[in-house]
């Protein structure tokens, strides 16, 4: 009998081409936000395993904190966060619930905005169109 493994959340990194088949990495996200978070999660997407030494693979990080989520694109040494991002100072996001992480300014939109996104890059592997991107500053 082989164990069960850990949802998908559990990962602070998530490689696409190793999600299971048949495992909605959205859904699970929104049932862990649903239920309401006590610190503000967050995960790193990538189409294949990252080299955290190398800036070759697009990579896109998002996280939900209850009604407000966050969203920032890498690409190469570029990095994009949304146009519209509230938050005026870093925040801090807990990688996969469990290692505190500061995160940028202006990442911070509305959850339903984060979950289309990850949607969108889940089936088309490129930089989401449902948000207006901006080259980031900080």
């Amino acid at each position: 009998m082989t164990e069960p493994q850990s949802p998908l959340i559990h990962r602070g990194f998530i490689a696409m081409d190793e999600i299971p088949a048949g495992v909605d990495l959205v859904e699970q996200v929104r049932a862990l936000n649903a239920a309401g978070v006590d610190v503000p999660w967050m995960w790193s997407l990538s189409g294949t395993r990252v080299d955290l030494t190398s800036t070759a693979a697009p990579m896109l990080t998002f996280g939900v904190n209850n009604t407000v989520g966050i969203l920032e694109w890498q690409e190469g040494t570029s990095t994009f966060t949304p146009a519209g991002g509230a938050n005026e100072e870093r925040l801090s996001y807990w990688l996969a619930g469990f290692h505190e992480t500061e995160v940028e300014r202006y990442t911070e939109v509305p959850v339903d905005l984060v979950f289309a996104a990850v949607a969108e890059h889940l089936q088309t592997r490129e930089r989401p169109t449902c948000v207006d991107w901006r080259a980031s500053t900080s």
